[in-house]
């Protein structure tokens, strides 16, 4: 609401005020970024901090609103919207759960390694400063390497994260430069600036391509664990776990499988997109790619997939992809068939074709082009977002 923050203002903001007396009773927000799927951009709008008077509620107030940040967003030319909320809820307007959200593993105090009689620590822990924006962004580019879905944030909004937010914001975090003795910076972590519950938060944590990650993550452990310390003494709180909250996986995992012995499984986005066609169609670039570097590629022919009232027509031309709109005339017709909003789950990859078969009944593939292409299409692969608000 200062008006700081680089693409969000006041004016995304909807609200709802009873006239008679002038109290504000409901609201809601857009917050307007731009994401990537496997590199490539697409707009995205985030409704978001939805909130009714209890007084208020089952009035329609939130549908109302919510169809009037899709309009907002519609005129952004927003492809795909997203948000995070509690279970069922916004699945009324349009979302499916469709992407990973929140997944971690932590880490209890004792399994952090002390360091050996004679040892010291070889790495520093110093603040970042605005100086450091093109090395942030050098580390976020890597982590996000490996996310089918990401959120681009600029220089602007790196900035704003490290000296823009307001001190008391639950979205600031602390940001690290992990670097040598000789002040040569090699990795960066970014944490929670308090604890939650009894947890100190891991947001991102990148080594530079070289650098071993195993050499680096002792100091990390035994830094986290003093800081940690250092809040819970500061706010009279009891600080018991480090928990990473980098997805389902990230190679931080793998050097400390022994000692994340808390997994917190994944919860998810909800996702809309509504103009399906319009959004594969931008896509092509990804499925080509995927299609190029198949078994199959150079595939020519055809398949459809069908949502039982609506479908997708995909063309193949020597490995050439074409996406139009298609209507089944028939509950049999098509070459794979996804109830409801399921596909979305496979287009963002939360769930691979085998799991949503398994889960769904109605969920087929019945064709051997459809079994053949639709894992090659549209695998499993993880997401870990960090929002761009």
């Amino acid at each position: 609401m200062s008006g700081h923050h680089p693409t969000f203002r006041p004016s995304d903001f909807i609200i709802v005020e009873d006239t008679a007396t002038g109290k504000i009773v409901s609201s809601m927000c857009l917050i307007s970024q731009t994401w990537t799927y496997e590199g490539v951009p697409f707009p995205f709008g985030q409704p978001d901090i939805v909130s009714t008077d209890p007084a208020y509620r089952r009035r329609g107030l939130v549908r109302f609103q919510i169809n009037e940040v899709h309009r907002w967003s519609a005129e952004r030319g927003e492809l795909v919207q997203g948000i995070t909320g509690i279970p069922w809820y916004y699945r009324q307007f349009g979302y499916e759960m469709a992407l990973s959200l929140d997944a971690s593993r932590a880490a209890l105090r004792s399994s952090v390694p002390s360091l050996k009689e004679g040892e010291r620590e070889l790495y520093r822990f110093r603040r970042a400063t605005l100086e450091d924006v093109p090395f942030i962004t050098e580390m976020y580019r890597q982590a996000t390497s490996r996310s089918l879905i990401a959120s681009v944030r600029d220089e602007a909004l790196w900035r704003y994260d490290i000296e823009g937010r307001n001190v008391k914001s639950g979205s600031r975090a602390d940001f690290r430069v992990i670097e040598t003795e000789e002040s040569k910076p090699v990795g960066l972590l970014v944490h929670s600036r308090k604890l939650w519950g009894t947890t100190l938060g891991v947001r991102l944590y990148e080594v530079k391509a070289g650098v071993p990650l195993l050499a680096v993550t002792p100091g990390v452990l035994r830094y986290l664990d003093a800081t940690g310390e250092e809040y819970a003494k500061r706010d009279g709180g009891d600080f018991r776990a480090i928990s990473f909250n980098m997805g389902e996986h990230h190679p931080v995992y793998d050097i400390l499988m022994d000692k994340l012995s808390l997994v917190h499984k994944p919860y998810a986005w909800y996702i809309r997109v509504p103009d399906l066609p319009l959004f594969a169609r931008h896509i092509i670039p990804v499925l080509e790619k995927r299609l190029a570097e198949s078994v199959q590629a150079g595939y020519t022919g055809e398949l459809k997939i069908s949502f039982y009232r609506s479908g997708l027509h995909f063309s193949f031309q020597e490995g050439r992809i074409f996406v139009e709109a298609w209507k089944p005339e028939r509950v049999e017709e098509g070459g794979a068939a996804f109830p409801d909003l399921t596909f979305l789950q496979l287009l963002f990859g939360f769930r691979s074709l085998e799991e949503l078969q398994h889960a769904f009944p109605d969920c087929s593939a019945t064709t051997d082009t459809a079994l053949s292409l639709l894992p090659i299409l549209f695998p499993r692969k993880e997401s870990n977002v960090w929002s761009g608000g």
